[in-house]
């Protein structure tokens, strides 16, 4: 595999470098791999460590480690077949390009044809509707927690209830529309620019609205204004201090230049260079645009003026501009609406980072807790009620959501302390691994979606077993989400997943020495049930791992707090 990999099938023109002897080397050396791996196992099995072992302990650790080998040989066989796969495509791309070497056709002119609509790739799975009742909820769209169907079922406990209470169900329910996030944030940026630009519409403040330039003021308030706080926090720094920056830039420039143009010209390209190194070397887009768009409004003007091309400001020296004026009207406009701006977000529907942050990630426990407990190897496989594609891009793109509330989080005010980011950082990659092994057990669904009768045997053996382990992981899963929901420290004496996992890969290793020759099974009916295996015992370790980091954050169960006051 390596050889064919590294022989790139097309050169710099576009021809095929393919070998006719790959397939048929790649065919012989998988049918050896097979062969030395089945001799491999049956020699370890015949070991008289195994034969001899009687514990349940030491059975799982040999099923483990027959786990471990198993699946990656199996996976190491899937990726050689699936070349295989790719290198017959290459060789009917190959003929069909030679009948036709420049690719062009006459079918233009066949215009009574329809032409086929083409998809944008993700078009078919992966885009939910943000109106789709399934998954439009407060936390973004994250598939299976319907808001409607939480409603319904409370709507079907209000039945027996007196009519008003009812009415007041179903008047909250028409009123839900209110409750959206981006309608409180599109109801406050309007009442705050109102509020601001109010002064502007009065005859006794127009003249000092006018002179301190609100109008930039209004505009800076508007680039403030975001869904969160934290966001509007780095947005309103970053463009305070660029502006300051910019102010000074500009009087710098405009007193050294003493109104040459080439010397503007030379100051302005290289604020524009150092300006471009922030926003593209640094990664800091509003700081590097804010700087270069007071410099512009400052310098630019202030030329304009003297040249005669724009009219001149009696505040700020007429036809003969006074830059310092000039740089103060719109650097104290500016301040004033990033101050507004702070203002409105924080008393007016304010959305903090830290708690959609913290709610998001319980949902997403949650969420991942209720797929496990599917047990995703009842037999016949259903990959759809197990975890599709379309909700797996999903829970991605949720957590890729709260990888973004974590970074603006940290820019939140809090009295108790700072936001511990690199605690979260380590649960959001832990979550992160977990959804990973999600994955790989769905291709492993997907892939056999029909079970031989070994491997329906073998499921049908192992049944209650796996069932503990997946009911033990879904429980867990609730007891973070539950703790990171209340921000309160978790019971010290939670159970685990190593016994419970222990008798599922002893009853497994029991299978193989006693039941495997009498109803035929093979190797490759093990496969699911060692990925499944596997995947357990990660999941076992990240939650672990999470438990802890949880314990740091909220610490533990002491009598101080569970004093009954």
């Amino acid at each position: 595999m390596q050889k064919i990999l590294n022989e790139v099938p097309f050169d710099r023109k576009g021809n095929f470098t393919t070998d006719d002897h790959y397939t048929f080397s790649l065919k012989e050396a998988i049918a050896l791999y097979n062969k030395s791996r089945r001799e491999a196992l049956e020699q370890l099995y015949k070991s008289k460590e195994i034969t001899q072992s009687k514990s349940m302990e030491m059975e799982a650790d040999f099923e483990e480690v027959a786990a471990s080998c198993g699946y990656f040989s199996f996976s190491l066989q899937d990726f050689a077949n699936e070349l295989i796969t790719y290198l017959e495509i290459l060789d009917d791309l190959k003929l069909e390009v030679e009948e036709r070497p420049d690719g062009r056709t006459w079918a233009w002119l066949r215009f009574w044809r329809p032409v086929p609509e083409s998809k944008p790739p993700g078009a078919d799975f992966g885009q939910i509707s943000a109106t789709d009742p399934e998954t439009n909820n407060v936390h973004g769209n994250l598939p299976g927690v319907s808001k409607t169907k939480t409603s319904d079922k409370y709507g079907q406990y209000l039945s027996n209830k007196s009519r008003i209470e009812q009415y007041r169900y179903r008047l909250w329910r028409a009123l839900g529309f209110f409750r959206r996030d981006d309608i409180k944030f599109a109801v406050k940026v309007g009442v705050g620019a109102a509020l601001y630009a109010l002064p502007s519409f009065l005859s006794s403040t127009r003249p000092f609205y006018q002179r301190w330039r609100g109008e930039w003021g209004l505009l800076s308030y508007i680039l403030v204004c975001t869904m969160t706080l934290g966001a509007s926090n780095t947005t309103g720094w970053s463009r305070f201090i660029g502006t300051v920056i910019g102010a000074v830039c500009a009087i710098v420039s405009w007193e050294i230049a003493d109104r040459n143009v080439f010397l503007l010209a030379f100051f302005g390209w290289v604020m524009c260079l150092w300006c471009s190194y922030i926003v593209i070397g640094k990664g800091q887009g509003p700081f590097g645009r804010f700087i270069v768009l007071t410099y512009n409004l400052s310098a630019l003007y202030a030329y304009s003026v003297a040249v005669h091309d724009a009219p001149g400001d009696p505040d700020e020296g007429g036809i003969d501009p006074v830059i310092t004026e000039i740089t103060l009207h719109r650097t104290a406009a500016v301040i004033s609406g990033c101050i507004w701006g702070l203002i409105i977000t924080r008393m007016i529907f304010p959305i903090s980072d830290s708690t959609k942050f913290k709610d998001g990630l319980s949902l997403l426990w949650l969420r991942m807790g209720l797929i496990w407990k599917r047990d995703p190897l009842n037999i016949p496989f259903e990959p759809q009620a197990y975890m599709d594609l379309r909700e797996e891009f999903e829970l991605h793109r949720f957590l890729t959501r709260l990888e973004s509330l974590r970074g603006s989080a940290k820019s939140e005010l809090h009295l108790r302390g700072p936001f511990p980011e690199a605690a979260y950082g380590k649960i959001l990659k832990s979550t992160g691994a977990m959804l990973d092994a999600f994955h790989a057990l769905n291709v492993m669904i997907l892939k056999n979606s029909e079970a031989s009768k070994g491997e329906a045997a073998l499921h049908k053996y192992t049944e209650e077993e796996r069932t503990a382990v997946c009911t033990r992981i879904s429980h867990l899963f609730q007891v973070l989400a539950s703790s990171m929901k209340i921000e309160f420290p978790m019971n010290g004496a939670l159970p685990g997943v190593s016994h419970t996992r222990d008798r599922l890969l002893a009853k497994m290793f029991r299978f193989r020495r006693e039941e495997k020759e009498k109803i035929g099974a093979t190797d490759e009916d093990f496969e699911s049930l060692y990925a499944f295996s596997l995947v357990t015992g990660q999941l076992s370790e990240e939650i672990k791992g999470m438990g802890k980091e949880i314990e740091k954050l909220f610490g533990v169960f002491d009598e101080d707090l569970l004093k009954l006051q």
